[in-house]
């Protein structure tokens, strides 16, 4: 991408961001407790632009739905056989917890360093797009939540990878990247995810300043990506709610832990979050290419690091993020790079 397309984008972008909050702070009031919501609508969006470069995990869109508490997962919006094998998991099924069902659609694109030639490239992150749906069931509780996450979806020039980003790069007036006939080939995505959220530590008080700190554990099972993760969140600000509210497992539903366990204590809240956390990585698609057949691949380390710092704001029904993400990068690649820099964008719409 041109430096100079990607410094304007970058500016107007972090104008864009600042006056989202203020209009988001400014908004009348409207919801007070979860008594009465029905559910939450999710947007995230994952972007390198704010690294100014476009390569290795370069984009990524979800698009999320979370219901409101329920007594069964016979009440959530799912065929009754799997409500009924949802009820055969553990710990989301304990008595007195508050249970949920989400739903989210998810596109991902990697790349190489080097997207202007067209010749495959052998010692870097092989071309990939990924569109896959999930469906989570949860639990929580004052103290803990639980949920569980299935995935099912394709990888490979089906997923429409190529013309997702040389359509936007036409739009902005930037570069094509020219690679993707080295794509990695089509395959059916099917993966199997737990993660578990504990509160460590509550100070000061939901209805002013205070906040919390959260320990987060979980894994993945699949061809998409078999990974353990283990990690600590911290928040801190006005009228931080006593929800689970820190970024998930890497490629987790981001609408987990999204809903307070009794009511917002304020009409309006800032905070400031922060989440370290490492995962050992035992495949993962985009970097080893399909299971099944040849294609392009990556060698690569398995520990990863990933630290996210960013800012929470919150009027009524609507709430929305913004954080940078730094990740290392576990592999020998031309450039030489030991970290990579993406941007989130998250927004919520309760009702």
């Amino acid at each position: 991408m041109q430096n100079t397309i990607a410094e304007r984008g970058h500016h107007s972008g972090r104008w864009r961001f600042s006056l989202f909050f203020l209009v988001l702070l400014g908004t009348p009031p409207c919801l007070a407790s979860t008594d009465t919501v029905g559910g939450t609508w999710f947007l995230s969006i994952d972007n390198d632009t704010f690294a100014q470069s476009d390569d290795h995990y370069t984009n990524g869109l979800q698009l999320g739905w979370v219901s409101g508490y329920l007594q069964s997962y016979k009440e959530g919006p799912v065929p009754d056989f799997v409500a009924r094998a949802l009820q055969l998991l553990p710990t989301i099924n304990e008595q007195g917890r508050q249970r949920f069902i989400s739903h989210s659609l998810s596109h991902r694109i990697f790349t190489p360093n080097d997207t202007e030639t067209s010749e495959p490239i052998t010692n870097d992150v092989p071309y990939s797009g990924l569109l896959f749906a999930s469906l989570t069931a949860g639990a929580q509780d004052a103290e803990k939540m639980d949920a569980f996450t299935f995935y099912y979806g394709i990888v490979g020039p089906s997923a429409r990878g190529d013309e997702v980003q040389n359509e936007f790069h036409r739009l902005i007036g930037a570069d094509q990247v020219n690679g993707w006939e080295n794509q990695i080939h089509d395959e059916i995505l099917l993966n199997a995810a737990y993660e578990h959220r504990r509160r460590l530590w509550r100070f000061g008080h939901t209805t002013g300043w205070g906040g919390d700190v959260i320990g987060q554990i979980g894994g993945t099972l699949g061809n998409l990506m078999s990974m353990a993760t283990v990690g600590v969140g911290a928040r801190f600000g006005w009228g931080v709610p006593d929800d689970y509210g820190i970024p998930p497992q890497f490629f987790g539903e981001e609408t987990i832990g999204s809903r307070p366990y009794t009511s917002y204590g304020t009409h309006s809240g800032l905070w400031l979050f922060a989440l370290l956390n490492g995962s050992y990585i035992a495949n993962a698609i985009f970097w080893d290419g399909n299971t099944f057949k040849d294609s392009m691949s990556v060698d690569y380390d398995p520990g990863i690091a990933r630290l996210y710092l960013g800012l929470n704001a919150r009027s009524g029904n609507w709430s929305g993020s913004f954080s940078i993400a730094k990740t290392t990068v576990p592999w020998e690649n031309p450039t030489d790079r030991k970290r990579q820099t993406y941007g989130r964008i998250g927004i919520r719409y309760t009702y």
